[in-house]
């Protein structure tokens, strides 16, 4: 008897948080998502965004002109040290990056309602993640059409959430 209140709060709890990680983001122009996650000497980053703020369509590239804004999409995301500056003192590098989308497999049928997505996945190795409090997003500057960056971070401090935009460009936690 005396479980059952136990496992009722730590399911109420807990509710929450998986719903909200469950369910897909809206897709919604001028805006993403960027899970954060520290987990010892690993930085996670989960990025999702609507194709058009990235390159400004979200169909398969059509003409030269689209195939060199995909081309240079996967350039600019494939170097993450520029677009996502970790608190200097963690000392984080580069450790991998996986980008999905229609657009960078064009051979693939594509699915659904027009609305194409890039899922993009950044893995840092920190030497010193004691020191990493903050994250600066440099996406801004790379893809203009970006407006807001709606952030959530889980980590051995908690977790935390903020909305950056390219006049607040910083999480801190």
């Amino acid at each position: 008897m005396n479980r059952l209140p136990c496992i009722f709060i730590a399911t109420v709890c807990l509710l929450p948080l998986s719903t909200a990680a469950g369910e897909p983001a809206a897709h919604v122009h001028g805006v993403a998502s960027l899970q954060v996650a520290v987990d010892g000497k690993n930085l996670t980053l989960n990025l999702e965004s609507p194709l058009n703020n990235l390159v400004g369509f979200e169909h398969t590239p059509r003409t030269e002109k689209q195939q060199a804004a995909v081309r240079a999409m996967a350039e600019r995301l494939n170097q993450p040290a520029g677009l996502f500056i970790a608190s200097p003192a963690a000392a984080c590098t580069p450790l991998s990056v996986k980008l999905e989308s229609p657009v960078l497999e064009p051979m693939k049928p594509s699915a659904g309602d027009g609305h194409a997505d890039l899922d993009g996945e950044f893995v840092f190795r920190c030497e010193h993640p004691e020191a990493l409090r903050a994250l600066e997003v440099g996406l801004f500057q790379a893809f203009p059409r970006l407006k807001r960056l709606d952030v959530q971070v889980a980590g051995p401090r908690g977790q935390s959430a903020a909305r950056l935009s390219p006049q607040q460009r910083n999480i801190a936690w």
